[in-house]
């Protein structure tokens, strides 16, 4: 029994790029905050309370915390790494072998599935197998 991985692409760069956007936010948030809480004694306790009192304003008088930014990058991160995990797929191929006759040469040889085209290990030739009995 082989098993394969399949990833599929969309949800693979949608997911990539949530993660890297979420990295994005966690990145600015620490080195805003970093620079001004590490002048004290007290790093871990002025880290927790500046990002609960430390506010960026947009337009029109909307404002956020940077707890709501830190957030929101982890919440955007856990969501890229969970669409990346979803986006990828197991299929597991049977360990049955066939028997394939060469149209040329008439020999035979086992193979672990049937192919559409293969090349005959006796006569060399790229050729279309053709399947004798399966087991």
């Amino acid at each position: 029994m082989r098993r394969i991985l399949r990833r599929e692409k969309s949800g693979y760069a949608l997911g990539l790029i949530f993660c890297l956007v979420g990295l994005f936010l966690l990145a600015v948030v620490s080195w805003k905050a970093w620079q001004d809480a590490t002048v004290s004694q007290h790093v871990s306790s002025d880290l927790w309370s500046y990002l609960w009192t430390e506010q960026f304003d947009f337009a029109f008088g909307v404002g956020f915390k940077l707890i709501h930014f830190t957030i929101l990058g982890a919440a955007i991160f856990l969501l890229g790494a969970v669409i990346m995990a979803l986006s990828r797929k197991w299929f597991t191929l049977s360990g049955e072998t066939v028997l394939l006759t060469c149209p040329y040469c008439k020999n035979h040889w086992r193979a672990s599935r049937a192919k559409g085209w293969a090349e005959c290990p006796h006569c060399r030739q790229f050729i279309q197998p053709q399947v004798t009995k399966a087991h």
